[in-house]
């Protein structure tokens, strides 16, 4: 008896041929590496990868110190970058903690001292990242009155007073004789820094401050001749002796 099935092409398996019309044998032994690497080996990878790169992953920081234009405070921006969110976010200024707000990705604080500006940022994953950056443009120092521009002649002391930030208040410049007796400056020069002041006797306390509030205070002695100026900074901190007299 004769069957009446007929192979189906789809069923048959196909014979392949190379350039030279040779067949190709069915290696089962190469489809069972490729499937265990396209299936399994590269699944691992995969996912292995992408577990450590989170495990691993650290919080990365930018600061950028603005500039002032009050010469007392400035305002410091710094940015965070983190594939997983943050735990925890800190910013400090010589280890003093600063407040600061954010917007976006983007966070500001204010600052009113020079020094290093700390940032540490604790992702979920437990991992820190770190910044710093220094901050100096704000004016924390008096103006100065060196040695070598002192001079004394005609019964006028004339000096230079010079302040690198905020500049001099000249306003504000004035001496002191005998601790009580006060004089202002004849005269002044605010480009070249130049003052003039009438000489009364052989020493005189020069007071002055900068555009911000910053004090000095020097002595400047001469010879009865005034042949020459001494120049000698007040020591304005109390020793260990005057504050256990004073108890």
């Amino acid at each position: 008896m004769r069957s009446n099935y007929k192979p189906n092409k789809k069923d048959q398996p196909k014979i392949l041929y190379d350039a030279r019309g040779m067949r190709i044998k069915n290696n089962r032994f190469s489809n069972t590496v490729k499937k265990t690497i396209l299936f399994y080996l590269l699944p691992y990878f995969v996912i292995n990868g992408i577990i450590f790169a989170l495990v691993t992953a650290k919080p990365k920081i930018e600061i950028a110190v603005a500039d002032t234009d009050n010469y007392q405070t400035t305002q410091v921006q710094f940015t965070v970058k983190s594939l997983l969110p943050l735990k925890s976010l800190t910013a400090d200024i010589e280890s003093k903690e600063v407040p600061f707000e954010k917007n976006g990705s983007t966070y500001t604080a204010t600052v009113d001292m020079n020094g290093t500006f700390y940032v540490e940022a604790v992702s979920l994953n437990g991992m820190h990242g770190s910044d710093y950056s220094d901050v100096s443009v704000l004016d924390a120092t008096p103006p100065q009155i060196p040695e070598e521009t002192c001079d004394i002649s005609g019964g006028d002391l004339r000096f230079v007073i010079s302040d690198s930030q905020s500049g001099v208040n000249f306003d504000s410049i004035y001496g002191v004789y005998d601790g009580t007796r006060n004089v202002t400056p004849s005269s002044f020069d605010k480009e070249t820094g130049l003052v003039v002041i009438p000489l009364y006797s052989d020493s005189i306390q020069i007071h002055a401050e900068d555009m911000v509030g910053n004090a000095m205070s020097v002595n400047i002695s001469a010879s009865t001749d005034y042949s020459g100026a001494d120049l000698q900074e007040e020591d304005t901190e109390e020793t260990e002796e005057d504050t256990a007299s004073e108890e």
